[in-house]
């Protein structure tokens, strides 16, 4: 019997996964992408001498102790990776006043102990938890699915040693523990650099991430994983079609039947994967006919929330930052408006002199994620005015590279470059329902929360990709595209193997 063919729409880093797993395990499948090229919103592009990242601050998963280590490895060599690890997180700049939120976590705790001695209990309780999750190793190699009893015991065993205090951590979110500090400086750095509705469990995480330096940048970025991915799928014997907009998917008696391009083109398939956007695919490519409980829960009531929406601006810079802290936060002596609904009155700033490929020798690359809350605006505007589209960013950029010469000193002269991606560019290209870089808000309230791999009243159709499960980092997505690979493997009553064939 030849090999059951598996359609994958969108060769972002999901797809890309999903796609691979599934060919090592004996299925004939085809990646169809709307754009020229492999990554999704892994990407990046060339602006003059200058290369910008659009994705990687930082990549977890990228020594072997990091739980989610094996699913890279299995897609890319990771010995064969460059990565640079921190000394910071980031540091928050207030005039005078600095907080270093350092990754070694004994410098963390003296550096927040001395800044904020009036905050010595909550402090001692954060750095706690960090110290107690320094050696958790999640039971991630499978999802729950396709775990058996055995399965299920051997993972319970594995969290039982950090379960009160992770049950605790999880209970609080990021916005209620910095409620709880005294100091307001620390209390507004804290709500600066971690996003208030995610539980304090994954800010913790980050500073285990850190401390055990499983958190690393990749020389090379985004563009480089990205197309390290589709190098290996295509040795695998897959096939990607680039500049393919499916615009249908074929369903016949309640079953997935293949794709329709915006072309014309019909493409037939045994299962159809979806690694696209969520929301289009359900509404759009499935024309809103099949909707269960769980879909109708993320896409029609109030519990799941989208990220907030931001801008990505690069600035190419002809002086070296080289010695100055990679990442930083400070607060804005003139106000800058983005849009209608957003006002900023701080920036958060990093620079990519750690990686050669970034910015020619001597000069800089910086990088910035300022909110745009307002995403209708900015699809509208660039749909019905180009021109001043345009000069809206530029008049962004201007506002902030003024901003950072009031910092710094000595930037205007010296800027060579500057691009402005909004949630605009990110529709055009990816396709993101609301042109967010990362889809729902980690919210306490929605932890535990099934995934979505399938929709109950279709066969032989599955999603994968940040909108099935809950927003999470590269590592999850690669993770998620893996793990639908074995469901499908198990629904065909197939052994699924890690390794290539």
């Amino acid at each position: 019997m030849p090999p059951k063919k598996v359609i994958i729409i969108g060769a972002g880093l999901s797809g890309l996964s999903a796609a691979s797993y599934l060919q090592m395990n004996g299925f004939n499948t085809e990646i169809f992408e709307m754009h020229s090229s492999p990554g999704g919103l892994c990407t990046s592009w060339k602006r003059k001498d200058y290369m910008i990242d659009g994705c990687i601050h930082f990549m977890i998963g990228s020594t072997e102790s990091e739980s989610t280590y094996p699913f890279w490895n299995g897609l890319i060599d990771m010995k064969k990776l460059d990565f640079v690890y921190s000394d910071q997180h980031c540091s928050v700049i207030n005039g005078d006043n600095t907080i270093n939120f350092y990754s070694d976590v004994d410098k963390l705790e003296q550096e927040l102990l001395q800044k904020a001695p009036e905050d010595k209990k909550q402090i001692q309780w954060l750095i706690k938890g960090i110290r107690k999750f320094l050696k958790i190793k999640f039971p991630v190699e499978k999802p729950v699915e396709v775990m058996n009893l055995m399965d299920k015991l051997k993972a319970g065993i594995m969290i039982l040693p950090f379960s009160i205090k992770m049950i605790n951590a999880l209970k609080i979110s990021n916005k209620q523990f910095a409620g709880k500090l005294k100091n307001p400086y620390l209390r507004k750095a804290f709500k600066m650099i971690f996003v208030g509705e995610l539980h304090l469990f994954s800010t913790m995480l980050i500073f285990v991430w850190r401390h055990n330096r499983q958190m690393g940048y990749p020389i090379g970025g985004a563009v480089k994983i990205s197309t390290l991915m589709e190098s290996n799928y295509l040795k695998l014997g897959g096939k990607i079609t680039y500049n393919a907009k499916v615009s249908e998917i074929i369903t016949e008696n309640n079953r997935a039947k293949g794709i329709v391009l915006e072309d014309g083109q019909i493409h037939a398939a045994d299962i159809v994967v979806s690694a696209a956007d969520g929301r289009s695919t359900v509404y759009d490519l499935l024309h809103g006919k099949f909707r269960d409980k769980h879909i109708i829960e993320r896409y029609e009531g109030s519990l799941f929330e989208t990220i907030d929406k931001t801008l990505y601006v690069s600035i190419g810079v002809n002086k070296d930052f080289s010695k100055e802290d990679h990442k930083i936060y400070f607060f804005l002596k003139k106000p800058i408006r983005i849009d209608p609904k957003t006002i900023l009155d701080y920036l958060d700033l990093t620079h990519y002199c750690y990686d050669p490929t970034a910015a020619p020798r001597g000069k800089t690359l910086f990088t910035l994620m300022p909110e745009a809350l307002d995403w209708e605006y900015w699809k509208a505007l660039r749909d019905n005015d180009i021109a001043e589209y345009n000069k809206q960013k530029e008049r962004i950029a201007s506002s902030i590279i003024e901003a950072l010469d009031e910092h710094y000193g000595d930037i205007k002269k010296n800027v060579e470059m500057f691009d402005v991606a909004t949630p605009a560019t990110y529709i055009r290209y990816t396709g993101n329902w609301t042109g967010g870089q990362i889809s729902w808000k980690a919210k306490k309230e929605i932890t535990g929360k099934s995934s979505t791999w399938k929709i109950k009243g279709l066969e032989n159709f599955y999603m994968t990709g940040q909108w099935t499960g809950v927003s999470g980092g590269l590592n999850h997505v690669v993770m998620m595209g893996n793990h639908v690979a074995q469901i499908i493997c198990k629904d065909e009553k197939m052994t699924f193997s890690f390794n290539q064939k």
